[in-house]
């Protein structure tokens, strides 16, 4: 069953409440000045540094931590359905080349310092930033089933990995932005290599095969077994499945698989272990309960676990 999942730009006050309270503890000190704002979806998707300070959120770390569970939320809304791993290898190729591109312009320019300067200007260390969030999200996918579990694409993560180190190596180097460039140009050529590669494998259908959401209804919920679903979180608050008990409820569903991602929990966006794990013991705890899970990310990434525990 497919999921119609309300566009998040379309949440309420209410539905972002619900969501800010299942962000990290130290965050919910807030929850009543998002209140008092009464901020929908939409304005939730665009927040800014400077919002969040007139929020009252003035830790940039608290910041940080709202802005990149917003960031899950933006890619939940903006690039389900059109996101796969050739789109992504397209994104991360041009921001390389774009990158390359750059370097080149500056020293065709008639004002080229670089051999002698040793500071790299802000616009520089902005593309390089943008070149490394674009691999992030290239490696989101290739860190997942069934990318994680191939050879030949756990080779091609490890790789953008290393490379991604690297460049944040050598823009803290002490050495002429010349030398930098260099570096970063090697980097940018490689990465850019690694992608055609990638578009290249127009014969395997998981490159061309985007995310999707979907409705998994768990009945006969035993509250003594639960719901036989084991759940690892990681480090960027998404919750994988990585298996099933046999003969529990998830597992007779024969729709849950692992790689697949929690998302939803009775109509309750999922962001934080914490709630995750609670609002799957409320649901245990019902004998007639149901759960939605939606598959994502090439048939293995399972995105939606319910719909909102009143």
């Amino acid at each position: 069953m497919a999921l119609v999942m309300e566009p998040i730009s379309k949440w309420t006050p209410k539905q972002v409440l619900d969501w800010m309270k299942g962000l990290d503890d130290c965050l919910q000190q807030y929850v009543k000045s998002f209140e008092r704002e009464q901020m929908g979806g939409e304005q939730l998707l665009h927040i800014t540094h400077q919002e969040l300070e007139e929020l009252g959120v003035t830790r940039i770390g608290h910041q940080e931590l709202i802005l990149e569970a917003v960031d899950l939320l933006c890619a939940l809304n903006y690039g389900l359905e059109t996101e796969n791993l050739r789109t992504l290898s397209h994104k991360l190729n041009a921001s390389a080349k774009n990158l390359q591109n750059f370097i080149l312009g500056r020293r065709r320019g008639g004002h080229y310092d670089g051999r002698a300067s040793r500071r790299l200007p802000n616009d520089f260390l902005t593309s390089v930033v943008d070149l490394i969030g674009a691999a992030k999200n290239l490696l989101a996918w290739l860190d997942r089933s069934p990318f994680a579990s191939v050879t030949e694409y756990s080779l091609l993560k490890n790789n953008i990995v290393q490379l991604c180190l690297e460049l944040t190596t050598i823009v803290q180097q002490d050495c002429t932005v010349y030398e930098t460039e260099n570096k970063i140009l090697h980097v940018c050529k490689t990465l850019a290599g690694i992608c055609d590669h990638i578009i290249s494998l127009s014969s395997d259908s998981l490159v061309s095969q985007s995310a999707h959401l979907e409705v998994v209804h768990l009945t006969s919920i035993m509250p003594s077994e639960g719901l036989g679903m084991y759940i690892k979180s990681t480090y960027d608050g998404l919750h994988v499945i990585t298996g099933t008990t046999e003969n529990s409820p998830a597992d007779q569903c024969k729709k849950i698989h692992a790689g697949d991602e929690v998302i939803q929990v009775n109509h309750q966006t999922v962001v934080k272990e914490g709630l995750c794990r609670q609002l799957l013991r409320a649901l245990s705890a019902s004998i007639s309960s149901y759960v939605s899970i939606g598959a994502a990310h090439a048939k293995a990434c399972m995105q939606a676990l319910g719909s909102g525990v009143d």
